[in-house]
């Protein structure tokens, strides 16, 4: 009998595959990692890792590739008998991010509530982020971290490619 699988997490250009009850089974992904074929032999796959402390699969593939076109690579693995893919998440194991969620959406709620609609949970965070920095103002430390001012170009940087790939180009005639 193969064991169950889910696909744990998707975004571009990866996929991760979890296995639950293989977990830390390191014969199980040895084997596994045996049976795969080179990634070069499956179209758009770049490489697929395997983490048997995890229990799951990585897939590392074009980003290129639409969601459609990697029920292609799931078929393979389940087609060469190395376990059954489920169509959704492992409802045993949520993701932390999903907890997470709904523990920020709850504490919104109730903050709401408790403001009459005043005050969102946004809202907060942007007045604390401004008592920080005024703070840090007071301190004389102006100049943000390196580590922040990575993130925050990286982050401009994203959104600016987003709104540059999906302008449409105009002519002036």
């Amino acid at each position: 009998m193969l064991p169950e699988a889910y696909i744990a997490h998707v975004s571009q250009g990866r996929m991760r595959i979890k296995i639950p009850s293989r977990k830390g089974d390191r014969t199980f992904f040895s084997a596994l990692k045996d049976k795969l074929p080179e990634s070069s032999e499956i179209p758009g796959i770049q490489r697929i890792e395997m983490n048997p402390t995890t229990g799951s699969v990585l897939v590392i593939y074009d980003p290129d590739y639409k969601m459609p076109d990697l029920t292609v690579v799931t078929s393979f693995l389940e087609q060469q008998g190395l376990f059954k893919l489920g169509a959704t998440g492992n409802n045993s194991e949520p993701p932390v991010s999903r907890n997470i969620a709904k523990t920020f959406q709850g504490v919104n709620q109730k903050l709401t509530g408790f403001t009459s609609g005043e005050i969102d949970l946004q809202s907060l965070a942007v007045l604390g982020l401004l008592g920080l920095g005024l703070i840090q103002l007071s301190r004389g430390q102006v100049m943000i971290p390196a580590v922040s001012a990575f993130w925050y170009a990286a982050t401009l940087l994203k959104d600016s490619s987003k709104k540059n790939g999906d302008q449409q180009p105009t002519s002036n005639n």
